[in-house]
């Protein structure tokens, strides 16, 4: 039985840029999110052969349908889907973009950033492989990897993603600032964060992202100042700062800044809709 490679497998290798960025954003380093978005951008364009197997492994890991006998029926499509791709072009491809990362961040540095489902990855890729008659594993393992993906796909389909509150903070004030962007961004980013940084590495029109991220901005200071109404005077000080704050957005241009920042208020839109500020 042969051992997983995180390298070669396109599900991990699109985390493990996305969170590149993150922490590039965070750390304030440009050069370095700006090359993890452009080898997002160029190797997971959709028609690429590395995109296409993405997406199956990412329908594999993140997609619920809630139901036992459907979830089977996903696995046995995405079986048949396995096998449909140009093995050439993806082989090259993967190489390519490994070379590319180990030329400019370093051999190790990217491949160890932390993914959250790394276990559902690595069993939907290494699946992938079997499949493709390109991977060895004996029934008991295969079985297994296949259970743990069956089981994620009968998840109820909205169930939401608990966060982990940090009671020994002030919610209000630090999720606004970056000691608790960085906290967050050694975990897990949240969905709407992935969201964001899928959209700023992808989009060809920096007009229409700007627009959509202050259309959130706006959202969330409507939420902030529900929230703050029914609060104590010293709660809506804070609250009436960080709006203010938050609605200097419209003065910056799009950078790897304002996707910094967008991210913090994407942070706090979480906390707020899942009544975690206290």
């Amino acid at each position: 039985m042969t051992r997983h490679n995180k390298k070669r497998n396109s599900g991990l290798l699109y985390e493990f840029l996305l969170r590149s960025i993150s922490r590039a954003l965070v750390e304030q380093d440009d050069t370095r999110a700006q090359k993890a978005k452009d080898l997002l951008t160029k190797y997971f364009s959709s028609g690429n052969e590395l995109h296409k197997e993405y997406r199956l492994i990412n329908a594999l890991v993140n997609v619920s349908v809630g139901d036992p006998q459907l979830s089977q029926a996903v696995l046995e499509e995405a079986r048949r889907a396995a096998i449909k791709f140009d093995r050439d072009s993806l082989r090259k491809e993967k190489s390519d973009l490994i070379r590319e990362i180990n030329h400019f961040f370093g051999p190790n540095v990217v491949y160890n950033e932390s993914v959250e489902n790394y276990k559902e990855y690595a069993s939907a890729g290494s699946l992938i492989k079997y499949w493709r008659d390109e991977k060895s594993l004996d029934i008991a393992t295969v079985t297994k990897y296949e259970k743990v993906i069956l089981e994620r796909l009968a998840l109820p389909v909205q169930q939401k993603e608990e966060i982990e509150a940090d009671p020994n903070v002030d919610n209000l004030v630090v999720n606004v600032a970056r000691q608790k962007l960085e906290k967050k961004y050694e975990n897990a980013l949240s969905s709407k964060q992935k969201e964001i940084l899928n959209e700023y590495a992808f989009s060809n029109d920096a007009s229409a992202f700007h627009q959509k991220m202050l259309a959130l901005c706006d959202e969330v200071c409507v939420m902030l100042e529900k929230y703050s109404s029914s609060s104590d005077s010293k709660t809506q000080e804070k609250a009436s700062l960080v709006t203010e704050k938050i609605r200097e957005m419209k003065k910056i241009e799009v950078s790897d800044i304002f996707v910094s920042r967008i991210m913090e208020v994407a942070s706090l839109r979480d906390e707020l809709l899942a009544g975690e500020i206290k």
